[in-house]
């Protein structure tokens, strides 16, 4: 899915959900640890507060022997901590019965301790329990339940949220100055201060560093997109567009007109570039020895063939001029017959002179005229059955059709000429060509058969590209290519079909007047 999209859009579909998971969890734990230093802080300022009014309680205690009421009233209230109540039980004080005999004071602490559990029904004996202090996580709106803090990491809530406050449970443990008044052991819990801390104040602070902080992140995310573009844009995409110019010029063998290295820092890509334009010079030089390679294998190939094919023709010339030599009195009849082969084997050798004419010049003119198809056939009939007179191959030529027909007749001659030759090289002994020309769908076609060996399979898809041959007594290798060539140039066509140890057929189809 990813393969057909652009570089920078692979990096930001794999890079950036990484790394917005990446910022959140650290703006988690970041707002997770900040929650809880504040509410550290929170509970080590009530914690003070605690302190400070128990000292004072204490202070009065042994100065007035009382606790004054409008004292109580006011720390009931102070700073961020709110509804700050004294828990106490008038029989946990532990007070001296002359002291209880005034009803005044009885009265003061009973009404004292009535109004403060009327607000605190929900503590019970535990507060004269326990000598730590304990605290809560509460909510105004009785949305969730209250829930005991004994691990602030652990129990601390996930998000605060408006409805959330602390609550404190702060135990008066007895000093040995409290013993003045009452009648306790130094350690025992005479009361406990209670006190509710609104969270509103801390979980706005939390909200806004939250919000500061991405709109931080989003701000140097935003700078971080841009100087990325430009970045990757200056150093990374030009630069492979260059390369892949630079690839695409070398795959289509054209050269640089300047060093490519000029184009480039010394970075990695400078030496991917080094080695782009090291490549080419390898390319070029060994393109060069490729091209002399391959002519000179040409060359030579086309030469050996021609002192190969040459020498049959040649032979054949030297032999029958020494026979005439010798016998210098022969029957008119032989001497015909010799003189005929002297002009078979010339004919034959300007043949293949003129194939490799027409091949290197790479252009074949026909010189097209109205030719009778029947004298056509009459031609060939003449000028391949002597040669298979005296042979072991039957040749017969047929004409099923008649009228005239726009070709050039020479070198329609020497096609049909080529592929009879090359008939006659694959049939071993005693075999069969022949010749068929009809006319179908108004166009003349030429069905040359034999009974040799058939054209092997390794060969078939190659057969009329230059220099392929296959087990031929004589021929330069590029009769057939030129074959197709002139056949091509009539605006024809040219088959064939093979089996082994059966024979081939070839099949040439002309149109009696090509637009030439």
């Amino acid at each position: 899915m990813l393969k057909n999209l652009s570089l920078p859009t692979k990096v930001s579909i794999i890079f950036f959900p990484f790394f917005f998971a990446a910022v959140a969890l650290i703006s988690y734990f970041n707002y997770s640890a900040t929650q809880e230093q504040m509410m550290s802080q929170v509970q080590s300022g009530a914690t003070a507060q605690a302190n400070t009014i128990r000292e004072a309680l204490v202070n009065m205690m042994v100065t007035n022997e009382r606790i004054d009421d409008k004292y109580l009233q006011k720390v009931s209230s102070s700073g961020d901590i709110r509804d700050i109540s004294i828990l106490f039980r008038l029989d946990s004080l532990h007070f001296d019965e002359e002291r209880l005999k005034d009803d005044e004071v009885r009265t003061r602490l009973i009404r004292r301790e009535v109004d403060v559990w009327d607000k605190n029904k929900n503590f019970g004996k535990e507060v004269f329990n326990t000598t730590v202090p304990q605290w809560f996580l509460t909510c105004k709106k009785k949305i969730h339940v209250t829930k005991m803090i004994t691990n602030l990491s652990a129990d601390k809530p996930a998000l605060l949220h408006s409805c959330e406050e602390m609550e404190a449970l702060i135990p008066f443990v007895a000093e040995k100055k409290c013993t003045n008044c009452h009648n306790v052991q130094i350690g025992s819990v005479l009361g406990a201060a209670v006190m509710r801390v609104p969270m509103e104040t801390t979980a706005l602070h939390l909200e806004e560093n939250a919000l500061r902080s991405l709109y931080v992140f989003f701000g140097f995310m935003a700078l971080t997109v841009v100087l990325n573009g430009f970045v990757f844009r200056q150093f990374i995409n030009n630069p492979l567009k260059k390369l892949i110019t630079a690839a695409e010029s070398i795959g289509s063998g054209q050269k640089f007109d300047h060093p490519l290295t000029n184009d480039f820092a010394n970075d990695e890509i400078g030496k991917l570039a080094s080695s782009f334009e090291l490549m080419q010079k390898n390319l070029d030089r060994v393109q060069l020895e490729l091209v002399k390679g391959e002519r000179l294998s040409a060359v030579g190939q086309m030469a050996s063939s021609i002192v190969h094919d040459f020498r049959t023709p040649m032979t054949t010339l030297s032999l029958t001029a020494e026979y005439l030599q010798k016998h210098e009195t022969l029957a008119p009849e032989q001497r015909t017959k010799k003189f005929e082969q002297l002009h078979n084997s010339i004919r034959t050798i300007n043949d293949m002179m003129q194939e490799l004419l027409d091949y290197s010049r790479g252009n074949f003119q026909l010189n097209c005229k109205q030719v009778s198809v029947e004298a056509f056939a009459e031609s060939l009939q003449k000028d391949f059955e002597p040669r298979f007179e005296d042979s072991n191959i039957r040749f017969g030529l047929r004409c099923q059709c008649g009228g005239t027909m726009s070709v050039d007749k020479d070198r329609l001659h020497r096609v049909l000429g080529n592929i009879i030759n090359n008939a006659q090289d694959a049939i071993p002994e005693n075999g069969m060509i022949s010749v068929l020309i009809e006319e179908k769908n108004g166009d003349i076609r030429f069905v040359i058969q034999d009974t040799g060996k058939g054209i092997p399979e390794e060969i078939r898809s190659d057969l009329f590209e230059p220099f392929v041959t296959f087990g031929k007594k004589k021929g330069t290798g590029l009769g057939l290519a030129i074959v197709k060539k002139i056949v091509e140039l009539h605006k024809g066509m040219i088959s064939f079909s093979s089996e082994i140890g059966k024979g081939t057929e070839f099949v040439i189809t002309v149109p009696r007047n090509p637009l030439i």
